[in-house]
């Protein structure tokens, strides 16, 4: 019961800038984040709808909060800006905007028409930048654009990330 009503409201933040699109994905296949929602612990959790054209779920799988963690989910919806029609254009920024903190590698994993999976990873530790890998997929819909985002600051095993990867691949739009 607990994980229905988290996962509900979970997925109905998803849905908040655009109500006619929802991403959905099996959380399963990714068993430290099943652990986490499972549980019911709303410390590892953080919701932010402040701004309705751009809502945040951060969601920690390792560590205690969303302040003090070493590596969590994030999930963003997002209304499409001028310049900031796919998922590429997203893609783009977001490498843009962690270059400008820390270069780092980007390798595209898989893409198409309306996706792109992508890993980037920081060669070596940068000032004020905890994040050393991550694993993300953007979504692109007619009226929205998500972004799954596994942010790790310690190197993934290779079965974690194949975990991560396979719950990426899963994501869809409704």
């Amino acid at each position: 019961m607990k994980l229905r009503i988290g996962l509900g409201l979970f997925l109905l933040g998803l849905a908040g800038p655009a109500l006619a699109e929802r991403l959905t994905f099996d959380h399963r296949l990714q068993p430290k984040l099943k652990e986490v929602l499972d549980s019911g612990d709303t410390a590892k959790i953080d919701f932010n709808n402040a701004n309705p054209r751009y809502v945040i779920d951060r969601i920690v799988v390792r560590g205690n909060s969303p302040a003090d963690w070493s590596e969590l989910l994030e999930v963003i919806a997002r209304t499409p800006t001028k310049g900031m029609n796919s998922a590429r254009d997203w893609m783009a920024e977001l490498r843009r905007q962690a270059d400008e903190r820390c270069p780092g590698q980007v390798e595209v994993l898989a893409e198409d028409a309306n996706s792109v999976t992508f890993e980037r990873q920081a060669p070596q530790p940068c000032a004020g930048e905890p994040v050393r890998s991550g694993l993300y997929r953007v979504v692109a819909g007619k009226r929205s654009l998500f972004l799954l985002a596994v942010h790790a600051k310690e190197p993934m095993s290779a079965a974690e990330r194949a975990d991560w990867l396979a719950m990426l691949a899963s994501a869809h739009l409704d």
